[in-house]
């Protein structure tokens, strides 16, 4: 998958061109989340990992965020087997064992 550009590096991030502008990963995750509310170059409007987890909490904050993404535009790229677990397996690009989903 193709992240946006803006995420920031880390596990946690927002595929390029799937934001549908629902809001509700920002509701859920606000300190995790940045939402790009102008026109990029691309012409989108866009939200993205603007911080990724450094704590329990804001790792819990992202797996809501993830959770929440009506459109499946968050996604979890991480081999955490706690993080994994909470989410569905489409949302992870690593599975346990190596597995791919």
């Amino acid at each position: 998958m193709k992240r946006y550009p803006l995420n920031a590096p880390g596990p946690f991030y927002v595929v390029d061109g799937a934001c549908i502008i629902c809001m509700m990963p920002e509701h859920c995750a606000p300190t995790r989340m940045g939402f790009h509310d102008v026109l990029d170059d691309a012409g989108k409007i866009h939200c993205f990992f603007k911080k990724q987890p450094s704590n329990p909490e804001e790792t819990e904050q992202a797996i809501r965020a993830v959770n929440a993404s009506c459109c499946d535009a968050l996604r979890y790229d991480g081999n955490d087997p706690e993080v994994i677990n909470q989410l569905p397996p489409r949302l992870c690009d690593q599975l346990p064992d190596g597995k791919q989903p």
